[in-house]
């Protein structure tokens, strides 16, 4: 029965070889990428002058995944996709604070995980716990063409990862890249950092560090912090998986960044000592089904409804599915263009929109 369910999740509509190739796929540059390569120029005045600095600053790019300036020696760049134990005996969890993007998405039991994205991976003296992959996660590594690192695996995303080829790094063979914390309890000790990810990735796989064929245009960015300005306040966000999962983030006027709490306390990162924080927050609704024996399945097909949460603000927005990767877009179907910075995704629910509680 396993063997025709996976069957049926990887000839379904929701996975389709062309996504899966995203890994190696070609795909368009962002508009927020080109123009940050574009050089600078002689100018008469200093308007010009701060106008070319908004798009064009040396020796740097954009992140594509932060809209941030970042070297450019790092531009072509693949970014590490890691699975991280979300439970609270994983609490606190290490290195998670340096992430681009941080998605949330339900798995078996009712509790969360995370997948955590970086385009800069170099500097990480610690990472984790990291825990095992699940297909729906794979996808969205496959979307951005990331190197995806895990330990252990759902029969599903077993399946999709060796009938793809998808480019992964798994603890249960790999006795390079991750160490287990003896001062943790397994299986919630197991970590990584910088320089086992580089000697991993250098040593063992072959794998092309680079994007093949140009980068993700998954995302798109302001160039600079640019408030929403309808009225629609948003200083808690709550988002209520379920009676006894309900992590909420607080907004901070003073810095203007969401502050992430759970279980009942800030959420800490403890190489920093500091709670997590993001610059922008979104919601997707998304459509959730059983596949039996706890495992989930996501539409990342089909496209929804959601919220994009900045500087105290928030709006409604849709996403979709265009040329097999899911992007935001809002009330005018442009593109969404998020404010520099990192951004955290909760994957929710469709049947229980009344549960993101925004205060």
């Amino acid at each position: 029965m396993k063997k025709n369910k996976v069957a049926l999740i990887l000839a379904g509509t929701m996975i389709t070889a062309s996504l899966l190739g995203g890994c190696g796929k070609d795909k368009k540059k962002t508009e927020t990428t080109t123009e940050a390569t574009i050089s600078l120029e002689p100018v008469a005045t200093m308007e010009d002058a701060e106008a070319i600095e908004i798009v064009s600053r040396e020796g740097m790019v954009i992140n594509e995944f932060s809209g941030e300036w970042i070297d450019e020696s790092l531009e072509n760049q693949r970014p590490l996709c890691i699975m991280i134990n979300n439970i609270s005996d994983a609490m606190p969890q290490s290195g998670i604070s340096q992430a681009d993007i941080t998605y949330e998405i339900l798995v078996e039991g009712g509790i969360t995980r995370f997948m955590c994205v970086f385009k800069d991976y170099s500097n990480i003296p610690k990472l984790g716990p990291v825990r095992s992959a699940r297909h729906y996660y794979v996808q969205l590594s496959c979307m951005m063409q990331g190197l995806y690192a895990h330990v252990g695996w759902s029969v599903y995303a077993n399946e999709m990862i060796v009938n793809y080829g998808v480019n992964n790094i798994n603890g249960l063979y790999d006795g390079t890249a991750y160490y287990r914390d003896e001062s943790r309890v397994a299986p919630h000790n197991c970590y990584t950092n910088s320089e086992r990810m580089a000697e991993t990735l250098a040593n063992n796989y072959g794998y092309s560090l680079s994007y093949v064929g140009e980068q993700t245009d998954m995302f798109a960015f302001n160039y600079e912090d640019t408030p929403i300005g309808n009225g629609q306040t948003a200083n808690k966000v709550t988002t209520a998986f379920s009676s006894d999962r309900k992590p909420w983030f607080e907004y901070n006027s003073e810095d203007g960044l969401y502050y992430r709490f759970q279980y009942g306390t800030e959420q800490i990162d403890d190489q920093t000592g500091e709670q997590l924080k993001y610059k922008n927050v979104v919601v997707m609704f998304v459509s959730y089904s059983d596949l039996g024996e706890g495992l989930k399945d996501v539409d990342f097909t089909s496209g929804g409804n959601g919220y994009y949460f900045t500087d105290g603000e928030y709006k409604a927005i849709t996403w979709a599915n265009e040329d097999s990767v899911v992007k935001y877009f809002d009330e005018n179907g442009e593109q969404l263009k998020m404010n520099p910075g990192k951004t955290f995704i909760t994957v929710f629910d469709n049947t229980i929109p009344d549960q993101i509680i925004i205060e």
